[in-house]
Parts: C-alpha cells; sequence; structure tokens
C-alpha cells in the first residue's frame, strides 16, 4: 500500500521510555519487581535477582520472563500496581497533556502499546494526567510482546487504520522501532535516557526526537504544514 500524501490518521507511543520518563519511578521498579516476583515463586529476593538479572543480560523483557515461568501477568501487574506508590514516583505532565490534546485537534488518533500489563499502564497514565486521551491502550493483557508483529497489529485493527497512515513512536530500535518500520509505519525514534546507550544506531527509524514534546511540530511537517 502507498501512503496517501502523507496523510496521517493514527500515532502508536511505546510507554516505558517514550511517554513515560520519570527517573524516581525507574530508580525503584526493579526492586518492586524482584520483590514481587520472589513471591509468587517463593524463592529468596537473591535467588529471583539472578533470575532478574539473567534476563535483563538476555534481553528477553521482564513480562516475557513472567511469561515463561506460568505466571498470571495480568494478575503480575496488577499487584505490582497496588505496591508502586505511582502517584508520588510519576508526576503529572501538563505540558504532555498540552501535546497530547494539540495532536487529538489535529484529528489524529492516538494509542499506547505497551509490553507492561494494563493495571500498570493505566495508573501511569493517570498519574501523568494522559490516560482519557487515547483512543485505545493496549497491554500485554491481550496480545503478544513486542518484537512480535501481533501487538502493533492488534493496534492498529483496534484504531480502524492501516499501516502506512500510522506512526509509531518508541525508544527501542530491535525491540519496537524495526518491526513497525517493516509493517510499513513511519517510525520516530526518541532519544531516551533509558536506552540511548543501546541504541547508538538509530538510522533504521525514519525521525528522530528528543522527546514526545517535539511530536506536534513533527506531525505539522508531516501533514504539510496543514
Amino acid at each position: 500500500m502507498s501512503r496517501n500524501n502523507n496523510f496521517y490518521r493514527g500515532i502508536i507511543y511505546d510507554l516505558d521510555g517514550t511517554l513515560n520518563l520519570s527517573t524516581s519511578y525507574y530508580s525503584v521498579y526493579d526492586d518492586y519487581f524482584t520483590s514481587l516476583l520472589s513471591k509468587f515463586l517463593d524463592k529468596s529476593l537473591e535467588e529471583t535477582e539472578k533470575i532478574v538479572n539473567l534476563s535483563l543480560h538476555n534481553k528477553t523483557g521482564l513480562t516475557s520472563l513472567i511469561q515463561s515461568l506460568k505466571i498470571d501477568s495480568s494478575l503480575f501487574y496488577n499487584e505490582l500496581s497496588n505496591i508502586i506508590p505511582i502517584s508520588s514516583l510519576v508526576h503529572r505532565d501538563e505540558k504532555l497533556i498540552s501535546i497530547i490534546e494539540t495532536i487529538n485537534n489535529m484529528n489524529v488518533v492516538q494509542a499506547v502499546c505497551s509490553n507492561t500489563g494494563y493495571g500498570l499502564i493505566s495508573k501511569i497514565l493517570e498519574s501523568m494526567g494522559i490516560r482519557r486521551y487515547f483512543r485505545e491502550i493496549i497491554s500485554s493483557d491481550e496480545t503478544g510482546l513486542k518484537p512480535s508483529p501481533e501487538p502493533y497489529i492488534y493496534t492498529l485493527n483496534k484504531l480502524k487504520i492501516n499501516a502506512v497512515n500510522c506512526i509509531y513512536v518508541g525508544d527501542r530500535i530491535k525491540m519496537e522501532i524495526n518491526t513497525a518500520k517493516t509493517l510499513g509505519m513511519t517510525t520516530v525514534f526518541v532519544k531516551s535516557y533509558l536506552m540511548e546507550e543501546k541504541n547508538i544506531n538509530y538510522s533504521n527509524a525514519d525521525y528522530s526526537v528528543e522527546s514526545v514534546y517535539e511530536m506536534p511540530i513533527l506531525l505539522n511537517n508531516l501533514l504539510g504544514g496543514i
């Protein structure tokens, strides 16, 4: 399919490292995750830390780890969202609220697609003040995990738009950007402080930005200054 005059109808965002950049949240996340996982596995914290570190070393992703251990990821993330003090770690972002509102006013639908569970995603977006602006919030509770094409296709179907008329915004090249681009989406790489050192070569992305705050300007340019 060819893109119709660069007409973009939707944007799909990653969450961690893309929309949520709270240093306070990420500084404690691994500790809460590991502590809860140790309870689910009925193992010592030391044993669990080894399992988590091995997963991080192999870059398999923490949700993938949970599922490989036959743990209900939806249940796990719901419990995790109840023990992490999200409201004190992830703060309301008035600038981002304005950005998301501006894009909605450009008649472009927006969605979040994350490998995290819905319970955690929802509370993070709510704390940031942007949850209600997204047409769809897609989590690992209802579809497969990136980098599989499944969550992308699932989200596109929910939005009722074609890949060629959609922009994907994320902070990981191999885990996100490459798949989105293969599907025909326009890709925007966010130079997240979380992943930037692992994404030195981000030329695969169509565009790159320092943060999602730049998206209205980029989108306006892509739409021909409309």
